[in-house]
């Protein structure tokens, strides 16, 4: 439910938020969830599973079509990102609990050595480079930089809270939200000229990974001109459809 009128004028909306002491339901929610959630996991990517870890696997395989999104399954720093033997391309992941998430024959990759990354955050794209038999995401975790085996992913993710397979945008840390109103477009960027890939017909819980300013949109009685990126919709919404009474999403970062 939306408690706060959306101003027109966003710092005088987070002023008064702030003042009264106002917080998002997902927030709220969070109070009643054990310390542990702080540290909650991201789904790495959709797919099928076709291999599991075993003696002779130190990861996990997850198939899906070229161009397929990866995403970091928690918040840490980029400490490789490059050519790598066997791979063909990777990206290694040092998290803020000392672990290690290792991606691997990804086409494409998003994000650079030293570069910080959140929860959910779409690093790579999902391809066969290097030594593959066809396009999947090869996943491997580490419980720390000097460990020389793997541990297994699946009970890595289980610890924080995602199960494979999974659908992106589960499973997320960080800031929650939900959107409200029927027929919401998301589209490809923070303009109303910009495609629209896709359409939500309900309130629909959604990760917003970043948001940034954009064409101005007067809808349901408010104006503004902050958008949201939604990575498990592959798009934008306008800010007037989450479901919070800020114009400016309070602890989400800028696109």
């Amino acid at each position: 439910m939306r408690v706060l009128k959306r101003s027109k004028s966003i710092g005088m909306l987070v002023a008064t938020v702030a003042a009264a002491g106002l917080i998002p339901l997902a927030a709220g929610q969070a109070d009643a969830a054990p310390a542990a959630a702080a540290a909650a996991g991201s789904c790495p990517a959709a797919g099928t599973v076709t291999q599991g870890w075993h003696s002779g696997h130190d990861g996990v395989d997850i198939a899906n079509s070229r161009g397929t999104a990866i995403y970091a399954t928690g918040a840490g720093t980029v400490i490789a990102s490059g050519p790598a033997s066997g791979y063909g391309q990777w990206i290694r992941i040092r998290h803020d609990d000392g672990t290690i998430t290792e991606y691997g024959h990804m086409y494409e990759r998003l994000v650079s050595v030293n570069q910080q990354v959140s929860a959910g955050q779409h690093i790579a794209r999902m391809g066969s480079e290097g030594d593959s038999t066809g396009v999947h995401l090869h996943l491997r975790t580490y419980a720390s930089a000097s460990a020389s085996r793997g541990i297994n992913p699946v009970d890595y993710l289980s610890a924080r809270g995602v199960g494979l397979p999974c659908t992106p945008g589960s499973g997320t840390p960080g800031t929650n939200f939900t959107t409200w109103g029927t027929s919401v477009r998301v589209r490809a960027d923070a303009r109303l000229n910009a495609a629209v890939v896709r359409t939500l017909t309900g309130p629909t819980p959604v990760y917003v990974e970043c948001q940034k300013h954009g064409d101005s949109v007067t809808a349901e009685g408010y104006t503004n001109d902050a958008w949201s990126y939604i990575p498990a919709l592959g798009g934008f919404i306008t800010n007037i459809y989450i479901d919070h009474p800020a114009a400016w999403l309070p602890g989400v970062r800028e696109c």
